[in-house]
């Protein structure tokens, strides 16, 4: 039995590699396009969830304090542009920002004119915290406190922290 010489298929190997080819590079490029739909779709609801949960937060504690004029009724945090932050995906800010509202809910209900003892407590309290999320570790500093309507707003810089220590390694006093 005789096999038909190979150069007769060479044209049609040829086309196939090239179609095969043409099908892996579309698929990548469609996964790229898919892969960035994604990301921009998760820091939307990132976002959005952070104004449905503040907007919420406002809304109960205006129910909360309506008879009260003198005093904080909501706090909003706002994190200042710097290189770390802007590397942050909008989850991560999200989340790192609903931790320090939860540290900052006990200014809530307080007058706002004895709001300047709180306010550097506040900031004394929470100088050296670190907060983790996932597997990163963040540094927020109050870098300004303004009280404006009955909202105090606050401004404060996230710092990328290193690599942790093991937790059994307590510093010696």
């Amino acid at each position: 039995m005789r096999i038909p010489p190979f150069e007769r298929f060479v044209r049609f190997t040829q086309g196939v590699g090239l179609v095969l080819a043409g099908m892996v590079i579309g698929a990548a490029f469609y996964h790229a396009l898919f892969q960035a739909q994604f990301d921009r779709a998760a820091n939307q609801i990132g976002k959005l969830e952070d104004q449905l949960n503040e907007r919420d937060n406002d809304l109960s504690k205006l129910n909360q304090f309506k008879e009260q004029h003198s005093v904080i009724k909501t706090v909003q945090i706002r994190f200042e542009e710097s290189s770390d932050a802007a590397g942050l995906d909008e989850p991560t800010k999200a989340r790192l920002k609903a931790m320090l509202h939860k540290d900052l809910l006990v200014l809530e209900g307080q007058s706002i004119y004895e709001i300047d003892r709180e306010s550097r407590l506040a900031r004394e309290l929470l100088a050296g915290k670190v907060y983790r999320d996932k597997d990163k570790s963040f540094s927020l500093e109050i870098k300004t406190v303004l009280v404006v309507d009955n909202k105090l707003q606050v401004w404060a810089s996230i710092r990328r922290r290193g690599p942790e220590i093991s937790s059994s390694a307590e510093p010696q006093d």
